[in-house]
């Protein structure tokens, strides 16, 4: 059986073919820089071929044409035609009212459409792909599996917030976190470092970051609340932030809710912080690297603010067995694991800065001394969706 899944970004489209039972990767690609003359198309499929060029992709439909060109090529493709994928899977962010793996029909459109103001980076490109998807494979089951759906077992006490219950009944307002599918991954790989019964705390920090305290593989708690755009800073997007600060711009700059809505969305967290246009660490690390004020404090507030969160839940978890670090920051910067773990030594949760500075994918960090585990673990959120979708078609 094989499954297609789609990630897709505001101007990006990336895609993986697993065949199942195997859990392997037929192919696998991404279309860059959507809407430009000169989008960058990457496709690589296991012993055929691997290979990058530029392209005219100026919409989704086009991109998600030239993906499936790539796959069903007769020199390099991996299927013969459509028929050979029995479903496409995406990883839906939220709709209202929604959650768990469903068929991606106009009813569950609708209510992501309803939840756009929530997620507006987010759920309008995942809107556009879906529909053209439809379009170019009606055939093809298309299914979303919803990022809240890793945290929707967690305490009462932990999703309630201080609202009035209207708010909560009419339009759902509650805590539903978000990068469900990379912190059930971690949870499942810390299943098999340490066994069945253990207390994690989950680091997901990249354009988009989060952290999850985890027992015994079900998530008790997670920093993103109603939108994405909570817990720590993000790249470009807020995270917490006393509601009445935004109340007041608003009111003193005479600012309309779309206007708010996009400095939260794409002015804000790293890039506001930090000044560097993107907020990607990458550029800020370089910039703190040459005395940036700003850069350097950019850095040790997305630490702090990530250190805050670890604390919180070594007390909800009542202990800690593993801290793992996952996505694009967690997985590439020695000086954010540093930063993090080094004041955290007073707990017993010990880096071995060698391991630290060599890391290479999945990877133990802790020293020998330490009464924590501290590890490394690419995330393969894209495997969780596959699995998810797998068992609804079936």
């Amino acid at each position: 059986m094989n499954i297609l899944i789609v990630n897709v970004g505001s101007t990006s489209l990336k895609y993986k073919l697993f065949v199942f039972p195997e859990e392997t990767i037929l192919a696998q690609g991404k279309i860059e820089r959507i809407g430009s003359k000169e989008a960058i198309v990457s496709y690589t499929a296991s012993g055929k071929s691997d290979f990058q060029t530029i392209k005219n992709i100026p919409d989704y439909p086009r991109a998600i044409q030239q993906a499936i060109s790539g796959l069903t090529d007769k020199t390099n493709g991996v299927i013969e035609n459509l028929n050979q994928i029995a479903a496409i899977g995406f990883k839906t962010v939220i709709a209202k009212g929604i959650s768990g793996t469903v068929i991606l029909d106009e009813s569950v459109l609708s209510a992501m459409e309803e939840y756009i103001p929530v997620a507006p980076s987010h759920n309008p490109p995942y809107i556009n792909a879906i529909r053209s998807f439809k379009k170019l494979c009606p055939e093809i089951p298309l299914v979303g599996l919803f990022e809240p759906t890793f945290h929707q077992e967690i305490p009462e006490y932990a999703y309630q917030l201080g609202v009035p219950q209207k708010w909560v009944e009419s339009y759902g307002i509650r805590k539903y976190g978000y990068h469900g599918a990379s912190h059930r991954y971690i949870a499942e790989q810390a299943t098999r470092i340490i066994g069945k019964e253990y207390n994690l705390i989950s680091c997901h920090l990249g354009g988009s970051s989060s952290l999850c305290a985890i027992k015994n593989g079900m998530s008790i708690d997670t920093s993103m609340s109603f939108s994405p755009q909570s817990g720590i800073m993000h790249a470009n997007r807020i995270g917490d932030l006393d509601p009445f600060a935004v109340l007041y711009i608003m009111d003193q700059e005479h600012l309309a809710t779309t206007q708010m809505r996009n400095i939260l969305c794409k002015e804000s967290g790293l890039a506001g912080l930090s000044g560097i246009k993107g907020g990607d660490m990458r550029d800020i690390e370089k910039a703190a690297e040459q005395n940036d004020s700003r850069a350097n404090l950019a850095i040790a507030t997305f630490v702090y603010g990530i250190q805050k969160y670890i604390g919180a839940y070594l007390v909800a978890l009542g202990g800690l067995d593993i801290l793992a670090f996952t996505g694009g920051i967690g997985e590439n910067s020695s000086l954010i694991r540093k930063q993090v773990c080094s004041p955290l030594s007073f707990l017993g949760i010990l880096l071995d800065e060698q391991k630290n500075q060599s890391a290479r994918g999945e990877t133990a960090l802790h020293s020998p001394e330490s009464k924590s585990l501290i590890w490394v673990i690419p995330t393969n959120e894209e495997l969780i969706v596959a699995r998810a979708v797998r068992e609804v078609i079936n």
